[in-house]
């Protein structure tokens, strides 16, 4: 990994994912070896793209300026590596897809969640897959909110749901939000996967009021 490379990854990670950029973060994230990132980051500090920090525990921390932090994006590489290993697993789902041959691993390429364009991906091709995976729209939408529902709903109603999310974060004081999103999660999973089971049924994107229609006429007479 070149020094450009290394900068491209900082940004990237800043801005797709949640995940403090500490050393071992960074390290992780990036692939660069410990003593090349601390040069590069002092060098990115001095030209005035990330600035020095630290937390409680005095754990180093740098912020890039100028760019804003995903919303919606993994908080650890954990969650990193878990939403990763969903995305296999939902691309193994698909015995119609056209055969791709798999990226070549370099190592200078940087590894990136980048959900926003994973689920665009899924929302433009509606029609590669006969099924849509009820465990995956429930965990995508779980996960990241309104943008897991880029897997299975209407883009009319997935994109407005996105920015009020993201609207409410930015106003909301930080606590205040993840008690928000605490309570929002849960229901945005349960909307996911009937956007998913609906989508199995009819095989299209149905909007939401036509899920509450169609469960309301399941409904025994005087029900």
């Amino acid at each position: 990994m070149n020094q450009h490379e290394f900068e491209t990854a900082v940004v990237r990670m800043w801005a797709t994912t949640r995940i403090p950029l500490t050393r071992a973060n960074v390290m992780v994230f990036t692939g660069a070896p410990r003593e090349r990132i601390e040069k590069w980051m002092n060098e990115l500090t001095l030209a005035g793209l990330v600035e020095f920090d630290s937390d409680d525990e005095g754990e180093v921390l740098w912020r890039v300026r100028g760019a804003k932090r995903s919303v919606n994006g993994p908080r650890s590489l954990d969650e990193m590596e878990r939403f990763q290993r969903l995305q296999r697993e939902v691309d193994a789902e698909s015995p119609s897809r056209p055969f791709r041959s798999a990226p070549t691993a370099t190592r200078s390429a940087a590894p990136s969640p980048e959900p926003v364009r994973l689920a665009s991906r899924l929302a433009d091709e509606p029609t590669v897959r006969d099924e849509k995976s009820l465990i995956a729209s429930g965990a995508l939408s779980f996960v990241f909110g309104p943008l897991g529902w880029l897997y299975a709903a209407p883009l009319k109603e997935a994109v407005p749901a996105i920015v009020a999310v993201a609207l409410v974060s930015a106003v909301l004081p930080p606590t205040l939000a993840a008690s928000l999103l605490a309570v929002v999660s849960p229901l945005s999973a349960v909307a996911g996967v009937a956007y998913a089971y609906r989508y199995n049924q009819t095989g299209r994107r149905a909007s939401l009021l036509e899920l509450v229609e169609a469960a309301r006429l399941r409904l025994p007479p005087g029900g």
